[in-house]
């Protein structure tokens, strides 16, 4: 090996000083973001999902709890009281099933989650789910909303027939 001249030495130097900032920058922005990064909070809790925990549900109820989660939640809201995400933009708004579940029989009801609302001559808005659910799906739907008005009957301080609303 040959020795080398120091202003060949400083020359190298010089060009290797660049390429190690670069990477001392790079290295410190992932050390940066690492301990930066934390994990997110938990979600708030869905006041449904508290009260119907899967232990308290049958597998069919829980079963429609997720399809009415995946289906129904964006226009009905969380607890099937009207109130979804979406709800403003429907004219008439989607109904509170707390109230209008008992003006209908069992078989309305099938009805309305095969047919949609327009199957019992109402507003073509909310759809024929029983074109992509199969009747397993619509019957445990049906058991999640007989399970959820049941529930929500009779709240903690108030006597039957009497709503804290």
């Amino acid at each position: 090996m040959s020795p080398c001249h120091p202003e060949e030495l400083r020359s190298r130097r010089a060009t290797r000083d660049p390429q190690l900032a670069l990477w001392s920058a790079a290295l410190l922005l992932v050390l940066v973001a690492v301990a930066g990064c934390r994990a997110a909070p938990a979600p708030g809790k869905d006041a449904v999902q508290e009260a119907f925990k899967d232990d308290a549900l049958s597998a069919q109820e829980a079963r429609g709890h997720r399809v009415f989660q995946q289906r129904c939640a964006t226009c009905h809201g969380p607890q099937g009281r009207g109130d979804g995400q979406n709800a403003y933009n429907l004219d008439p708004p989607p109904p509170d099933f707390q109230e209008s579940l008992a003006k209908l029989s069992a078989a309305d009801r099938r009805k309305v989650i095969d047919g949609g609302t327009a199957a019992l001559g109402r507003s073509p808005l909310c759809p024929p789910w029983g074109r992509s659910l199969g009747p397993d799906d619509v019957d445990a739907l049906l058991a999640w909303l007989e399970a959820a008005s049941r529930a929500q009957a009779v709240e903690p301080g108030t006597t039957p027939g009497e709503r804290g609303e």
